[in-house]
């Protein structure tokens, strides 16, 4: 009996520890976001910028992993980043299980704000939800504020990959 009650507790003991381990959210500056965004040349890169306590933010984020799943082996890639605070990591691992997110997920670090916003965009004036499409050659193609629909994503995405290098 000892042993079955001890070797339950290992058990539930290792689930916990494998979820807190799976609730590891990595966190991205700026000179990060570019090595991401480098990473990924020759595809389309569609990055938002979003949080957990944003509505519009929340609303969009079933679009965005429906983008993913739909377009990840067609040569695009769906990159999340939250502007959460860091200790809110926790929340926003969260959050991406819930969605059954599997795109590339990072959370902002904390630090030099505007350094970060002028990696991910010079027009891009902090405002969330905002995603901005970059085409091949990592140039932004396209700027969406405010929440929006697959049908929207989709569309700026087949342009995307229209578009001739």
């Amino acid at each position: 009996m000892f042993a079955h009650r001890f070797g339950s507790v290992v058990v539930l003991l290792s689930i916990a520890l494998l979820a807190q381990a799976a609730a590891k959210v990595p966190q991205v500056d700026g000179d990060g976001f570019k090595k991401e965004l480098a990473k990924r040349k020759g595809k389309v890169v569609v990055v938002n910028l979003w949080a957990t306590w944003c509505a519009p933010c929340r609303a969009e984020f079933p679009a965005l992993v429906k983008l993913y799943n739909t377009y990840r082996n067609r040569g695009v890639d769906v990159l999340v980043i939250s502007v959460d605070d860091v200790a809110d990591e926790a929340k926003v691992a969260q959050f991406l299980q819930q969605q059954k997110a599997k795109m590339p997920a990072f959370i902002k670090k904390p630090g030099d704000s505007e350094k970060f916003i002028n990696a991910v965009d010079r027009d891009w004036r902090g405002a969330i939800p905002y995603t901005i499409v970059y085409d091949r050659n990592g140039k932004p193609f396209a700027r969406m504020l405010g929440d929006h629909t697959f049908a929207e994503f989709e569309a700026t995405v087949k342009k995307a990959l229209a578009k001739r290098k």
